[in-house]
C-alpha cells in the first residue's frame, strides 16, 4: 500500500467550468486513467480559504503577490502539505496509470534540467513543504539575484525566483531531499517527454513517449501577453536548435 495518498489535485482559478477547452480534454484523460482515485479542483476561492484557515501566517503574503500565477504555484505546495496525494498542472495529459511509481515513496519530483513544479507527489506534512514555505516568505521581502539583465522587469524569472521551479529546486537541493531513499527522481521523460532534461552530466531533449505517464503540454497560460509572445518567439529558435543537436548526435 502506497504512502502517498491516491488523490489528484489541479487548480484552474477561474473555475473547472471556465478552463479552456483543451485543459477539459487533458483533465479527462487524468479521469480516465484514475477511476479509483480521488479528484480534488481547485478554484481561487477555495484555495484562499485553505491559506486563511490552515496557514493564516502566510496570508498576507499569499494576498500581496503581483502576479495571479504567484499564488497557483505556492498554493500548490500548502495543498500537498496538508492533504498529500498528486499535484499535477492543468496542461497535463495522462498517457497511463501513475500507481506503479508510487510503492513506499513519500515524494515524487520530475528532474529536467531543474526540478518541476508541475507534476508532483507527496505525503502529507512532507517536510520538504515547510522549507518551501520559509523560503517564500524570504523571497517575498527579498532582492532577486541578477542574472545578467534586468532580472527584477523580467516577469518570468521573478516568479520563478518567488514561488516557482526556481525556488523548488533550490529547497530541494538545500535539504539533500534527492538523496533520500524514500523520495522518486523520476528523470524528466517520465512526466514531461519533449523537455530539455539532465540525466548523467548531459542535457538532451528526449521525444520518445513509451516510458512517459504523461506529457506535458507547458501552454504558458500563465504569461502576460507580452511574454507569451517572446516564449512563443523563443520556442521557434530553442526548436530549432534542438533538432539540429539531435541530428548531430544521430550522425
Amino acid at each position: 500500500m502506497s504512502k502517498i495518498p491516491k488523490i489528484i489535485h489541479q487548480i484552474f482559478f477561474a473555475g473547472e467550468a471556465a478552463a479552456p477547452e483543451n485543459y477539459r480534454r487533458y483533465h479527462q484523460t487524468i479521469l480516465d486513467h484514475h477511476p479509483d482515485w480521488e479528484h480534488r479542483f481547485w478554484d481561487e476561492t477555495q484555495c484562499r480559504n485553505l491559506i486563511k484557515e490552515n496557514y493564516p501566517w502566510f496570508l498576507d503574503v499569499y494576498d500581496s503577490y503581483p502576479y495571479r500565477i504567484q499564488r497557483c504555484d505556492a498554493i500548490r505546495y500548502f495543498i500537498l502539505h496538508y492533504y498529500g496525494g498528486f499535484y499535477i498542472d492543468m496542461d497535463v495529459e495522462c498517457l497511463k496509470p501513475i500507481d506503479d511509481l508510487l510503492a513506499n515513496f513519500e515524494l515524487i519530483l520530475s528532474k529536467l534540467i531543474e526540478f518541476s513544479n508541475a507534476i508532483m507527489g507527496s505525503v502529507p506534512k512532507h517536510p520538504l513543504w515547510l522549507q518551501v514555505f520559509e523560503e517564500m516568505q524570504q523571497r517575498k521581502h527579498q532582492k532577486q539575484p541578477n542574472i545578467g539583465f534586468s532580472s527584477k522587469n523580467y516577469m518570468p524569472y521573478y516568479v520563478g525566483y518567488s514561488t516557482g521551479p526556481i525556488l523548488l529546486n533550490h529547497c530541494i537541493l538545500a535539504g539533500k531531499f534527492h538523496e533520500s531513499q524514500t523520495v522518486n527522481v523520476c528523470p524528466g521523460y517520465i512526466f514531461e517527454p519533449g523537455a530539455p532534461m539532465e540525466m548523467d552530466g548531459k542535457i538532451f531533449k528526449s521525444e520518445v513517449t513509451e516510458k512517459s505517464y504523461t506529457i506535458h503540454h507547458m501552454t504558458s497560460h500563465w504569461l502576460t501577453p507580452r511574454y507569451r509572445i517572446l516564449s512563443n518567439v523563443f520556442s521557434v529558435f530553442a526548436n530549432f536548435y534542438w533538432s539540429v543537436r539531435s541530428s548531430l548526435q544521430l550522425n
